[in-house]
């Protein structure tokens, strides 16, 4: 983990609360306190309040263009919209009234864990989330053959992560054995490094790793699950995540983090009704995710009674790819432990698998750096002595 002294910039109108934080960040050896017009922000520690319409724009640019290395949201109480807006932007960070030490010390080390990530040269691994709006869509098997056409490329720079609950099945599709799942890393998260990650995940025959998850195992949580996803990221030229799409909850960090959302369908009227709702949950919670989903038709008959562009028509979207069936062989792949690309080279599903590959792994893209804002009148509203009591609409 990243040993420097991170900078700390409060803009917090609660007296009694900018008072506490400011005895915290004194007796913490990780954080430094700097002046409001100081050049550098670093974390960016912000109490919404009656402005935050005004606020929260130069909040986010902040963060954007790195002028803010983070920002963490402090307040008597958390607003569902002003929480989902501030997570589609990259505020990962709620820290809520009375402040307690533990809290933000917790912060600190997600933070100095996220810059030593962000530190490392080179370039970034991607991430491809393999997912489908219902079970039975042969997400796994997509993802493991996804995953063995990449690794063959350059074996060892390819990991298949399982992240399906209660428990996935990447093992048995591959006659994997393994000792360790990502429930240690979970359990450990302080630990996690590119020298912990390498020795929980499991080697395949062929080169590919695999981090298998855990038998009855709840998701990780979403902090735990983004240092993983940017540990892997660090570590692995692509990243190939196998999962299902939690309805129930807020967007999942694997579909978040995700530079392509790979969404599987069959060709029957109820899976593309569902398959359009799971589109629009995404969409609505990520703006961003539209150009990213790309859509999959897996195991198409030759007899479907819907064809591909009538399922194009119904979902108004472009179905990229279009895996054609072939229950006998793939069947006999699983039954092999064995991948279908692996064991029969020649089938019309793997010819089409392997064309997805060729055209879904884009050429590396380097990241463009922001550019300085003036941020003193904003600190100067924040710490004004007739300022309101911030946080009330939190």
């Amino acid at each position: 983990m990243n040993s420097r002294i991170i900078p700390i910039s409060l803009a917090i109108s609660d007296k009694e609360q900018r008072k506490l934080f400011e005895q915290m960040i004194a007796g913490n050896p990780m954080v430094r306190l700097v002046e409001d017009d100081a050049e550098e922000m670093g974390v960016l520690i912000y109490e919404p309040g009656d402005s935050v319409e005004e606020d929260m724009p130069h909040v986010i640019q902040a963060l954007e263009t790195g002028q803010a290395e983070d920002v963490y949201l402090v307040g008597n109480n958390a607003d569902p919209e002003i929480l989902i807006r501030a997570m589609r932007s990259g505020i990962r960070e709620f820290i809520k009234y009375p402040v307690d030490e533990n809290d933000f010390r917790a912060a600190i080390i997600r933070t100095a864990m996220r810059s030593s990530l962000g530190a490392d040269e080179g370039e970034k691994g991607k991430i491809f989330t393999v997912l489908g709006s219902k079970s039975g869509m042969g997400v796994t098997s997509l993802a493991v053959n996804l995953a063995s056409i990449l690794n063959a490329r350059n074996p060892g720079s390819t990991i298949l992560v399982d992240l399906r609950r209660p428990g996935g099945e990447t093992p048995y599709f591959l006659d994997l054995k393994y000792e360790y799942t990502w429930g240690e890393l979970v359990e450990d998260i302080s630990r996690l490094d590119g020298i912990y990650l390498r020795s929980v995940v499991a080697e395949h025959e062929s080169g590919l790793h695999v981090l298998p998850g855990p038998s009855g195992f709840e998701r990780p949580d979403p902090h735990s699950l983004f240092l993983i996803l940017e540990q892997l990221r660090s570590n692995y030229e692509h990243v190939i995540v196998d999962t299902a799409y939690p309805h129930d909850e807020v967007l999942p960090k694997e579909v978040e983090q995700a530079d392509s959302i790979l969404i599987a369908l069959q060709l029957s009227l109820p899976c593309l009704a569902r398959t359009s709702r799971l589109m629009d949950s995404i969409r609505s919670q990520d703006p961003d995710s539209e150009r990213r989903m790309k859509l999959v038709a897996n195991r198409v008959a030759k007899n479907s009674t819907i064809g591909v562009s009538e399922a194009m028509e119904v979902l108004d979207r472009e179905i990229v790819w279009v895996i054609p069936e072939d229950s006998d062989s793939s069947l006999s792949a699983i039954n092999q432990g064995t991948p279908l690309v692996l064991a029969y080279p020649k089938s019309p599903a793997t010819k089409a698998i392997q064309g997805m590959v060729t055209t879904l792994v884009p050429v590396p893209k380097k990241a463009k750096k922001g550019f300085s804002l003036p941020f003193a009148s904003f600190f100067k509203k924040k710490n004004k002595d007739d300022d309101h009591l911030a946080g009330a609409s939190l």
